[in-house]
């Protein structure tokens, strides 16, 4: 399987990003990843890392991720820094944190503006000097650590409502690195889709797939609000529920596969897999008169169940029922 760390980009925006990224890696600077969740937060800043030092040399050095929205406020001190044996309850061997195991290497911080204030005092010390107590410890251990973090939050909102430090703010924010949301790139969506079935139909042993024009063309017209991350899913999705080879809008959630979607979708030339009904168009057939040819070719492919035809082409029943009614008192004019 292709690893979830390549970063498959076109756009100039992303291009852009990467050549500071590259010019970035060389050196340990604290870096800030801004952007919406799902854009590849953490893909940019394993590409960082992987891109400071030789391969060789990369593949000694550790990168360590903490998720600080997902540990509980009393845990963090001791994920963040280990702990002394005897430290407290429980605590019967000594443990080290995430600053030592990241030593020599990468320490990333995801959802940084989700850390608790006592936690922010804390670690901006271990930042600023690159040193730290373990809990329960008394030795100041002093360590190399490059530190990336990342949020989805406004920290400078977060700052105005005293929910983040400013000056850790200011220590982590060195360098930042932002990620536009992939309804601004959306000229990244063949390429990616294209990554995510090799991705994807080699991991489940599928073979070579074929997903038609304008399943793509509802892809593109779709604003993505989980980004990138929400693109891979719905591929995998796709993937698993294909036939035959090919993913079509059948398979679409119903969120993506819009009447919208439906209503401008693009006609193709070329080859189509075998076992597939399409429907020839005439270049210069008025749209209304495509619209009503599709419905009812789609209506006699189902046995006229408007259900079933409602969920084929992506629309409501009441969608469907109420253009029906409108092409009724409209001739066909054989074309």
């Amino acid at each position: 399987m292709a690893s979830d760390n390549e970063w498959i980009h076109e756009s100039p925006e992303i291009t852009e990003l990467k050549r500071k990224a590259l010019r970035v890696a060389k050196s340990k600077v604290p870096v800030l990843l801004t952007g919406e969740n799902g854009t590849g937060k953490e893909v940019l800043a394993h590409f960082i890392h992987n891109n400071s030092a030789s391969k060789e040399i990369i593949d000694k050095k550790p990168f360590i991720i903490v998720n600080c929205g997902a540990i509980p406020e009393d845990l963090i001190e001791s994920e963040l820094f280990g702990y002394e044996k005897g430290a407290f309850t429980g605590a019967d061997h000594t443990k080290e944190g995430a600053f030592e195991m990241a030593n020599g290497g990468t320490l990333f911080l995801d959802e940084i503006g989700e850390l608790s204030l006592n936690a922010q005092v804390k670690l901006l010390r271990a930042v600023e000097y690159q040193s730290f107590r373990r809990l329960g410890g008394k030795e100041e251990i002093k360590v190399d650590v490059r530190i990336i973090s990342a949020t989805n939050v406004i920290l400078h909102d977060a700052i105005k409502s005293g929910d983040f430090r400013q000056d850790l703010f200011y220590r982590l924010n060195v360098i930042e690195l932002y990620i536009p949301a992939l309804r601004h790139r959306k000229d990244e969506i063949p390429l990616l889709t294209e990554h995510f079935l090799k991705v994807f139909s080699e991991k489940y042993n599928i073979g070579k797939l074929y997903i038609e024009e304008d399943c793509l063309t509802c892809f593109k017209k779709y604003n993505w609000p989980g980004n990138v991350r929400e693109l891979k899913n719905i591929i995998e999705r796709c993937v698993v529920l294909s036939k035959d080879g090919v993913i079509d809008r059948d398979v679409l959630p119903s969120q993506i596969a819009t009447e919208d979607c439906m209503n401008t979708q693009h006609i193709k030339s070329g080859s189509r897999p075998s076992g597939k009904k399409f429907l020839e168009i005439e270049i210069g057939t008025p749209f209304d008169e495509i619209e009503k040819k599709v419905i009812q070719q789609t209506l006699s492919s189902c046995n006229n169940n408007k259900s079933e035809a409602a969920n084929i082409l992506g629309v409501s029943r009441k969608t469907l029922h109420n253009k029906l009614h409108k092409y009724e008192s409209t001739p066909d004019n054989g074309n």
